[in-house]
């Protein structure tokens, strides 16, 4: 059976990497600043911002020709190019949950998503895939679950923005194992897909929806698309120059800073109960991390007796 090529680990690849991931994880602040604008409105400039952004790189980096030639052969494939299509709104979705949830004070609330999204994409490949796990694999989705009851109990509620935005990106996730398009690509096509969505919406608003908005507003609008762009960007380097096991551990950065932005930047509460079950969370994450080195030791040694 073929194998994948090992991949050497570089210095620049974990800094670019690590880069992506504290990008993420501090983005709630930059969202943050922006709750006087409305969260639809943010997204269709994030959008906007984003596609010409990734426009302007492609043909810097003279990839633009080799970009239109892959999305020419997806309009061949009438299967794969709507599965790109559910994907872009899929992602949009992703994003518009997030900045309301930031807008509304929840951070803490996506924080608990992100941790989840690992285990979430567990229980899919077990449903969907019907990939099997083994019994680390099980502990963790169990010490998921008790954590997601334990917070519903400490926040009063069932985090039903929270829950769907961590369902459409794992949503997302699966579709991008069929559909052949890289990270620059992908990112380009997605947000131009709804480009036009989001033109009109802004178009529909008085003042294109920045009227009475300071410049320092204005400009953090029109800086949306570089600040979604370069974790994308460090994201796509970091995975061809470190091993598979390093990205997954410090792609926990990203929660982890939601996390503490949530309580040290916007003052968000916290109380007992909801730490207890972040705590469950974490542990199931510490559970799914072992199952996954000791498959990863297990895969390398079938590979070096071969």
């Amino acid at each position: 059976m073929p194998t994948a090529p090992p991949v050497a680990q570089t210095p620049r690849g974990l800094i670019a990497i690590t880069i992506s991931s504290v990008t993420w994880g501090l983005l709630p602040i930059y969202w943050n600043a922006l709750h006087s604008v409305q969260p639809n409105t943010v997204l269709a400039y994030r959008i906007i911002t984003t596609v010409v952004t990734m426009a302007l790189l492609l043909v810097v980096l003279r990839r633009h020709r080799h970009f239109f030639a892959t999305i020419s052969k997806l309009w061949s494939n009438t299967r794969l190019f709507i599965l790109a299509v559910i994907a872009a709104l899929l992602i949009s979705a992703n994003w518009l949950l997030y900045i309301i949830l930031v807008s509304v004070g929840k951070t803490l609330e996506a924080s608990a998503s992100y941790f989840l999204m690992p285990v979430m994409n567990m229980l899919i490949a077990l449903i969907v895939l019907r990939e099997r796990t083994n019994v680390y694999g099980w502990a963790s989705l169990v010490l998921a679950a008790v954590g997601v009851c334990i917070f519903i109990a400490g926040s009063g509620g069932v985090p039903w923005l929270g829950l769907i935005m961590a369902l459409s990106f794992c949503g997302y996730g699966l579709l991008k194992r069929v559909v052949p398009l890289d990270s620059w690509q992908s990112i380009t096509f997605e947000t131009a897909v709804v480009t036009p969505l989001a033109f009109l919406w802004i178009l529909w608003q008085p003042g294109f929806g920045i009227v009475h908005q300071d410049l320092g507003v204005i400009i953090l609008l029109m800086g949306a698309g570089i600040v979604t762009a370069i974790p994308l960007i460090t994201f796509a380097y970091g995975v061809q120059h470190c091993q598979y096991l390093t990205v997954g551990f410090v792609q926990y950065l990203n929660p982890t800073l939601q996390f503490l932005s949530a309580i040290l930047f916007l003052h968000e509460a916290i109380n007992h109960t909801m730490l207890i079950a972040f705590c469950m969370i974490w542990l199931s994450l510490a559970v799914y991390s072992f199952a996954l080195t000791a498959q990863y030791r297990a895969t390398q040694k079938v590979i070096r007796d071969l």
